[in-house]
């Protein structure tokens, strides 16, 4: 895919990828959707990433909100934004930050491509989790990418200013958590909107939250692994809300819902499915790459 262009003067956040953290096609999977995909590569797409890129200033601002199993793809998208690296030769520049939700494979898998074997950036700050940096911090796996970055904890609630009128705050939501390291959503409020970033939660219940946060920004994107139980062939329900009881709590606010990080085996990736007719007729959206919200 070539690299997206975004409009100048202004802060946008782009879609990078919309869906779960294995991407399509996924790993082993030999359904229609993941056949088609591995036989043509133009029918996949990647594991769920947005972009925020602030284009008003003399250098353009960017960062990505997960590093995931494919930030080398999606880093590419972000080539014209990016721009060359001021030393290197034929190498784009690394981005301002990274900020990473979780600690779930397709959140902090990219990071490694960072490390000296690849990408080879130097103190590229990475926002996260404390728990989710001491993990890193302490794991002797990641030491050498570790040494090239630049760890920046956050606590549930903090705000970043990335400019004078960009703010970014951690929003902690409930996720599987092996580690105890917590999940984050980021709400992000540009000079004339706000967005909030939340691809990943176990269900809408333990999160009293959330219509208020939700109804307090202009656009969410949020967590549309699977459409119904159907996809789940049998198994016990895995802990990600259904995209019909999002629907059914959250179409009513004034915010524009956006469905990301989808499964690959959930049917609104189809186009003309019923499910796919049925998400737009409530007047959400269904993310894909390349999406842009001017903020």
């Amino acid at each position: 895919m070539e690299p997206i262009q975004l409009p100048g003067n202004q802060v946008t956040a782009v879609i990078l990828g919309m869906m779960q953290d294995g991407g399509l096609p996924h790993a082993g999977c030999r359904c229609q959707r993941c056949a088609r995909a591995f036989a043509a590569p133009a029918q996949g797409a990647h594991a769920a990433c947005l972009g925020l890129v602030d284009t008003r200033g003399r250098e353009t601002a960017v960062y990505l909100f997960d590093a995931t199993p494919d930030i080398k793809v999606q880093l590419n998208l972000l080539a014209g934004a990016l721009g060359p690296h001021p030393q290197r030769g034929g190498r784009l520049r690394q981005p301002d930050g990274i900020f990473l939700t979780h600690a779930h494979m397709g959140h902090i898998g990219g990071l490694p491509q960072l490390g000296p074997e690849a990408m080879a950036v130097s103190q590229l700050p990475i926002y996260m989790a404390r728990e989710v940096g001491q993990l890193l911090l302490t794991n002797r796996l990641w030491q050498p990418l570790v040494q090239n970055l630049q760890i920046v904890p956050l606590v549930a609630g903090q705000t970043l200013d990335l400019a004078a009128d960009v703010q970014v705050t951690a929003v902690a939501v409930p996720h599987r958590d092996e580690w105890g390291a917590g999940t984050f959503a980021f709400r992000l409020q540009g000079p004339n909107r706000s967005l909030l970033y939340l691809p990943d939660i176990d269900t809408w219940d333990p999160w009293p939250e959330a219509e208020t946060i939700l109804a307090g920004v202009d656009i969410a994107l949020v967590d549309a692994t699977f459409y119904s139980h159907d996809e789940l062939g049998g198994r016990a329900p895995v802990a990600h809300p259904l995209v019909t009881d999002t629907l059914t709590r959250f179409a009513h606010l004034p915010t524009q819902l956006v469905l990301t990080h989808l499964n690959h085996t959930n049917p609104v990736l189809d186009q003309g499915s019923a499910a796919r007719t049925a998400v737009l007729q409530t007047g959400a959206h269904i993310a894909y790459t390349g999406q842009m919200f001017r903020l």
